[in-house]
Formats: C-alpha cells, sequence, structure tokens
C-alpha cells in the first residue's frame, strides 16, 4: 500500500486508529448523514418554491449568508486540522493522544456549529406561514429518503423492518447517484 508518508506498521495502525475514531460519526443513522452544505447548495432554488414575502425573503438571506460563512470557515478549520495531523503523523515520535485533542476539539466545535445553525433556521421556519412549514417539511423528508436510500447503495441499510418494507440485499450497489431524484 503506498501511503503520503513513509509510516512504519506501528505507525500506520497508529494513524488508521487515530483517523477511523474520526470517521466513526460517519456510520449515524440516515437523518445524521444529511450534510448542512448539500442543503445549503439546494437553498435557492427551494426559496423560489416557497415564494417568501419581503421580510420572510431578507430574513432567509441573512440566514443562509450566515450558514454559508460558517461552512467556509469550518472548511478552512478542517483543512488546518489535516495539515496539522499529517505533520504530526510523520513526525519521528508521533504521539496520538497530542493528536486526538485536535480531533476532539474540532467534534465539538462542530457539534456547536451544527446546534447553531439548525437555531438559525428554526428562526427562519418560525417566519413562514402554515403551507411554507409544510413544504420546508415535505423538504426535508424528501432529502432524508434520498439520504437513506444512498446509505442502502452504498451497504449502510437502514432499519426499514419497522417500517413495513424490507429490501433485499441484492439491489443497487455502488455509485454515487442521485437516488430518489
Amino acid at each position: 500500500m503506498t501511503s503520503l508518508f513513509p509510516l512504519s506498521r506501528a505507525r500506520h495502525f497508529g494513524a488508521v486508529l487515530l483517523l477511523g475514531a474520526a470517521a466513526a460519526p460517519a456510520c449515524a443513522v440516515p437523518a445524521m448523514d444529511m450534510r448542512l452544505d448539500d442543503l445549503v447548495a439546494m437553498a435557492p432554488d427551494f426559496r423560489q418554491e416557497l415564494k417568501l414575502n419581503p421580510n420572510q425573503q431578507t430574513l432567509w438571506q441573512q440566514v443562509e449568508a450566515k450558514t454559508r460563512h460558517l461552512l467556509r470557515e469550518r472548511q478552512a478549520r478542517r483543512e488546518r486540522l489535516d495539515a496539522a495531523l499529517k505533520l504530526g503523523l510523520a513526525a519521528p515520535k508521533v504521539e496520538l493522544r497530542e493528536l486526538v485533542g485536535g480531533l476532539d476539539a474540532e467534534t465539538a466545535a462542530g457539534a456547536a456549529e451544527e446546534q447553531q445553525v439548525r437555531q438559525w433556521w428554526l428562526t427562519v421556519n418560525d417566519a413562514l406561514d402554515e403551507p411554507q412549514r409544510l413544504a420546508a417539511a415535505a423538504f426535508l423528508a424528501a432529502q432524508l429518503l434520498r439520504v437513506q436510500d444512498a446509505a442502502a447503495a452504498h451497504g449502510a441499510e437502514p432499519r426499514r423492518k419497522a417500517e413495513g418494507g424490507e429490501r433485499g440485499h441484492g439491489g443497487r450497489k455502488g455509485g454515487a447517484g442521485q437516488p430518489g431524484s
């Protein structure tokens, strides 16, 4: 196996464990797999569907701008963390406990940001009228189904027996298409 860094087997194993722990949230339930940046990318089109009044439009634009700014800051922070991890793992005497601190800090920062963004968008939701709220809920439900379908297509099949349906194991495999489109 070729690597960016010439690591001994022990250091390579440590790196895999460290980074594997960071990837653990990727095995979460489909609702947790909904990505904020994907939803924000769809926001302008969805905003048109809602037919917002001028006040709602202003609030939406403010929240969307704040969300995009937060996502840019998060991306830059994570790129710095990745660079620091690569440097740390390349060090002759790597100390994994020190490297994990950065991951823990990023996890905490990400959780706080997610909560903040939810609050911002709940403020937008509060400003919507009832038909607009129903449309927003339907949009999120459709996105959740797409995430579930994508998870099933990649082998992380959600539990559907309790929902009255069951997918066989032979269905779609691989590919990152647009399930549920």
